[in-house]
């Protein structure tokens, strides 16, 4: 059953009967621990406001405290910059007036149906 199945799809490259699952599992933890530390050098507020957000406890104070530490060692060395920049340009973005969106734009920002606009609008 299983050599029907594989051989009614036509793969660009021939595959291994047996797959090392090992160097695919290799790879993927590869992928997540350089995400992870990726983001923990450049995004450390982030981890701040997260730490921040639990409810005061002994446990959390001090991972309060750690992520403090983390977010101020990361900003001294500038890690921190290009997050910054994106965010603010994405705020810029979000404060820009887009034309020939006007009220039909706004209403949809407070989730609020838009109000007829004429023939235009009509479906």
């Amino acid at each position: 059953m299983e050599a029907r199945i594989r051989d009614s799809y036509e793969f660009p490259t021939d595959l291994a009967e047996e797959a090392d699952t090992r160097g695919a599992l290799r790879w993927t933890i590869g992928v997540i621990a350089t995400a992870a530390a990726a983001l923990g050098l450049t995004n450390a507020g982030a981890i701040s406001g997260w730490a921040s957000s639990f409810d005061p406890q002994p446990g959390v104070i001090v991972l309060v405290h750690a992520a403090d530490g983390w977010d101020e060692a990361t900003a001294k060395l500038g890690l921190g910059a290009p997050h910054a920049r994106m965010h603010k340009a994405w705020k810029h973005m979000e404060q820009a007036r887009w034309s020939g969106g006007g009220a039909v734009v706004e209403q949809a920002a407070l989730d609020a149906p838009a109000p007829e606009q004429g023939p235009a609008t009509q479906r």
